[in-house]
């Protein structure tokens, strides 16, 4: 049977590893970049798919909450958060799938013609067969758009990197000023920090608060709905391109690599993806979707302050350690 992943980054790389291994697998990556993100991702995700810990740039047992100057220090039980750089981390998901026998192939995908893939390779269009597609292609996925599919909600996030502020660990700010209807954030990265918040003003206000001259730039990220399709006939979608970032967090390399091998198992043994996924991950996703709207709403400084207790911090970090 043949696979086709267009999009290399967690979600497709992680695909066409666990699926390679059974199936004629070719991944199609338009180009080698990277990802404007803050690289937080559970350690634990390590562990579970064997990945090599060199490329961890910081571990954090903490992070921090910040809302109207007050700093609070939220233990995170241990070395819980992995750092990662996504233009290494990337890289190496799809050298690992390539280890299994995945083809990787540098190309954009172009369209669909007689339920073939055009995908343009060195300015030529080359068309490619398959049994299967899966569209791992982020958020303004192109294979979503060919398939006249409803685009992913999202929001903008605007987004630097400077070595003008220094933090040894994360850092989220929930001042609405700073962070808008979500919040803004700061990262440790090597000898950087990267910093971002969800529009030009938040933004413009983080960088003063952090005394901070940057240009930012902008991208989109999801903001998942239970309604999303993630799956038309033989096509299917996963990681950004299916919307599977989980609310309130904003986090999506874990949900990216952990939907993937959802995908890949639901493949290999003919099962439904979207119940197997629903099965694993709708409930957790609903129930962060209902804190974020919390969080829009005036009871924001109260849920921020409440971490003050270790009843809450505890509640907190339990949500984030098992979902």
């Amino acid at each position: 049977m043949k696979i086709l992943i267009i999009g290399g980054g967690p979600a497709g790389a992680t695909a066409a590893r666990l699926l390679a291994k059974e199936f004629d697998v070719t991944l199609i990556q338009d180009r080698v970049w990277d990802k404007p993100c803050g690289g937080g991702v559970k350690k634990r995700v390590f562990e579970e798919f064997s990945l090599d810990n060199s490329l961890i740039l910081h571990l954090q047992d903490r992070v921090f909450m910040v809302y109207k100057n007050e700093k609070i220090e939220i233990p995170l039980k241990g070395d819980n958060l992995a750092i990662v750089r996504r233009l290494d981390f990337d890289a190496y998901l799809r050298n690992e799938a390539q280890k299994e026998g995945a083809k990787l192939i540098y190309g954009k995908f172009k369209g669909i013609e007689n339920k073939k893939a055009v995908i343009e390779i060195n300015k030529e269009k080359v068309i490619f067969e398959y049994d299967i597609l899966i569209g791992a292609d982020g958020v303004n996925s192109t294979l979503r758009k060919a398939l006249n599919l409803p685009p992913i909600p999202k929001t903008i996030t605007h987004y630097a990197r400077t070595t003008e502020y220094k933090t040894k660990y994360c850092e989220f700010f929930f001042d609405k000023e700073l962070g808008g209807e979500y919040y803004a954030w700061a990262f440790p990265h090597g000898d950087l920090t990267h910093i971002g918040s969800v529009d030009k003003n938040s933004f413009d206000n983080l960088c003063k608060y952090l005394n901070v001259k940057v240009k930012p730039k902008g991208y989109f990220i999801p903001t998942w709905q239970e309604d999303i399709i993630i799956q038309k006939e033989n096509v299917f979608f996963v990681g950004d391109a299916a919307g599977q970032v989980v609310p309130l967090s904003f986090e999506g390399i874990y949900y990216a690599i952990k939907s993937a091998e959802i995908l890949a198992n639901s493949i290999k043994n003919n099962l439904n993806y979207q119940e197997e996924w629903n099965k694993k991950y709708l409930n957790h996703f609903k129930f962060m979707k209902r804190l974020e709207s919390i969080n829009k709403t005036f009871l924001r400084g109260t849920m921020i302050k409440l971490h003050k207790f270790d009843f809450m911090k505890n509640f907190s970090i339990d949500l984030w350690l098992r979902g």
